[in-house]
Parts: structure tokens; C-alpha cells; sequence
């Protein structure tokens, strides 16, 4: 399969892997790796795989001892909102996979290889999702951003020591009274 072949399937056929290993590679929409009759979306927190997306999947597949291993990387856009102004943003996430299918998996440690194909569709959701950004997503929007509360657009983005932003919260005044205490030689 060439890579910019747009498949529905992440099923790989055992009768493919002649020589005991396969350079196998596909694109699949994002909903294509949904979990059949379940509710779930490809999101953590904020952040999703938007289904009508391209997922894409370049591995090498290798017959093992009692199993398959599959290594190789896989790619997917995410979308989701700025953490400090909440306006839309996108990314891609690129992740290597190096796993094991057997006929007997371990629950969390293998996939299950079926007896003629091998569906990586659990292994790539597993990867994608994995990978998403999901700690503060940086805002892009040069400053002031548009859509930043008056009170952070007033605070420092950084310091000049490259420590934590200052917030101009008057909450933590007596944090910052009590850590120059600590500071002081006795």
C-alpha cells in the first residue's frame, strides 16, 4: 500500500507478511478508528482528533515468536481550544509505536492478532489519543491577544529568569511575602 492511499480499514492481512516482515503503510479518516456501539470520540479534556481528519500509519510488521510485532509511526491532527484565550487551535501529533499482537493477549501490554489479519485500529487510537496535548496549549496570537481576560493581559507571559508567569492576582502576594522570608539568610 502506498502511503497516500486512503483506506476505510486498519486491517492488515497475515497473508501479506511472505518474507516474515511487511512495510505497511495507510491513511484512514480519524472516525475509522472509533470503538463500534460506543459513545466515545477520539478527545482528552479539551483537545480531539477531529473525525473527518486523515490518521496516518507507516509500520513494518514482523513475524515473531508466537505473535507479530509491529513498530513504526503514526500521525494525527488535533484541534482544540487556547488554554488562556480559548480561541481554536490545531496541531499534529506524530508518535512511534513499537507493540506486540498475540492470539492471547495481556490486558494493557499486547494487542490481539486474529487468525487471518491484524487490526491495528486499537493500537493506533491508543496512540493517537496518548499523544494529544493535553497541559496548557500555548497561545499563538501575539500580544495582547483579543480574547484574554484584562487580568492576564496585564500579567507577564514570562519572567526574565525564565521562571513562572506573574499573575497579577493579589492572592498571591503573601505567597511571594513568605518565599522571600525562606530566601534570607538566618
Amino acid at each position: 500500500m502506498s502511503k497516500g492511499d486512503r483506506q476505510r480499514s486498519l486491517s492488515v492481512p497475515l497473508r501479506l507478511i511472505s518474507d516474515g516482515q511487511l512495510a505497511w503503510s495507510a491513511t484512514v479518516p480519524a472516525s475509522a478508528l472509533l470503538v463500534p456501539e460506543s459513545q466515545d470520540s477520539l478527545r482528552i479534556a479539551d483537545v480531539e482528533v477531529p473525525l473527518d481528519s486523515d490518521v496516518g500509519v507507516a509500520v513494518v510488521l514482523e513475524l515473531i515468536s508466537g505473535g507479530l510485532s509491529v513498530a513504526g509511526e503514526v500521525t494525527a491532527a488535533w484541534s482544540g481550544p487556547c488554554a488562556r484565550c480559548w480561541l481554536p487551535l490545531d496541531g499534529e501529533v506524530q508518535t512511534t509505536v513499537r507493540e506486540v499482537f498475540t492470539a492471547e493477549p495481556r490486558e494493557g501490554e499486547q494487542y490481539r492478532l486474529g487468525p487471518e489479519y491484524a487490526d491495528l485500529t486499537p493500537m493506533v487510537r491508543d496512540a493517537a489519543l496518548l499523544e494529544l496535548p493535553i497541559e496548557a496549549i500555548r497561545c499563538p496570537h501575539p500580544e495582547p491577544c483579543p480574547n484574554l481576560p484584562a487580568q492576564l493581559a496585564e500579567a507577564r507571559d514570562d519572567s526574565a529568569d525564565g521562571g513562572p508567569a506573574e499573575l497579577a492576582d493579589p492572592r498571591w502576594k503573601a505567597l511571594e511575602a513568605l518565599r522571600g522570608r525562606m530566601d534570607e539568610p538566618s
